[in-house]
């Protein structure tokens, strides 16, 4: 057990000392980054033989806390066992004893660079070895699509109750994540309303099926789920760490999405880099429409996070727009009609 010797009203619980470094001593205890939903905290602990050891922190209170906690201990435990060179190594979760309503998670502390977004080689590095080095080792078997946990998505609970094709995982997440943003920011106008039932009558069907039938099969990965870059950032020693994950194993191509999304500063050449290092899932005509629409999970999600950027729903809205008019397009073709993608047999669904 390490202790707390320092001049300070309020030290380090028992129940933290009791998992940090025994014969440590805790010699500093400050805030560490940003976020709204956990308070965090950089610990340096001194070793008897003079070295140091440094820990990072997050805190939050009550069962939603606890969930939080417990989401990210075990997201960033089963990633670090695909990718331990890029990941910082967690250490446990707990509860504090002389406040039992405040939880805690711990794991080592790596000093980041802030400001630089690193290049498409270093920023796709770990997610290219998480990808490949976890793709067809599900626990779970080469058929069950989901965790064993629900994971978090910023505060966001992410239910992951296993199915048994990715077809129908996603749909499910997908009516999940739009039914919760609904209920969030209120009920949606006249297109969105016609909008919703053909995405999952004819969009869904059309870009998902096709990955599982046919002679064609996708297998389970591990995927990061939130790759935004205030999660992949440069360490000083100029190696990459990815962190703060809500694991599932899924189609590995969900975790390009958020390449696609503009609200970032990534883009196609990150894409690029990523489709030299991993074969891209048949029928490889349809990548660019699923990149598309697994970018919908990041908008959507965005949306629920900040129901009063009014914005947010309106970008989903619009890629969701494209994609069934994509479809329908294809299907009027398909039945040798010359009418544009505008025509009156599209307009006649919307």
């Amino acid at each position: 057990m390490a202790t707390d010797s320092r001049d300070v009203e309020q030290k380090l619980d028992d129940a933290l000392l009791a998992v940090l470094p025994d014969g440590g001593n805790v010699v500093s205890v400050t805030p560490s980054g940003m976020s709204e939903y956990v308070h965090t905290y950089r610990i340096q602990v001194s070793m008897p033989d003079g070295s140091s050891q440094v820990f990072f922190q997050k805190e939050a209170t009550g069962s939603n806390g606890y969930e939080l906690m417990e989401a990210a201990f075990i997201s960033e435990s089963t990633a670090h066992e695909f990718i331990p060179e890029f990941l910082p190594k967690p250490v446990t979760m707990g509860t504090y004893k002389s406040r039992p309503n405040v939880h805690f998670f711990l794991s080592e502390f790596v000093e980041l660079i802030e400001d630089d977004i690193p290049d498409p080689e270093d920023y796709m590095a770990p997610i290219i070895a998480l990808h490949m080095r976890s793709m067809g080792r599900s626990p779970y078997g080469p058929h069950q699509w989901g965790f064993s946990n629900n994971t978090r998505f910023g505060d966001l609970e992410q239910p992951n109750e296993f199915k048994g094709s990715w077809e129908e995982f996603w749909t499910g997440q997908m009516k999940m994540f739009l039914d919760r943003e609904e209920e969030r920011r209120g009920p949606p106008d006249a297109e969105y309303a016609k909008l919703r039932p053909l995405f999952f009558e004819k969009v869904l069907p059309r870009y998902l099926r096709p990955l599982e039938t046919g002679g064609r099969s996708i297998t389970p990965t591990l995927i990061h789920g939130d790759l935004w870059p205030g999660n992949v950032r440069y360490k000083t020693d100029d190696t990459v760490c990815a962190y703060d994950s809500c694991v599932l194993w899924g189609h590995n191509e969900v975790d390009l999405g958020v390449f696609r999304n503009p609200r970032y500063p990534l883009g196609k050449a990150y894409l690029k880099e990523y489709w030299k290092h991993v074969p891209i899932s048949e029928p490889e005509e349809d990548a660019d429409s699923r990149n598309n629409l697994y970018m919908l999970r990041n908008q959507i999600l965005l949306a629920i996070l900040y129901p009063h950027d009014h914005k947010l729903r309106e970008v989903f809205v619009s890629n969701m727009k494209l994609l069934v008019h994509r479809v329908l397009a294809e299907e009027a073709a398909a039945k040798g009609s010359a009418e544009s993608l505008g025509g009156p047999g599209l307009q006649a669904h919307l």
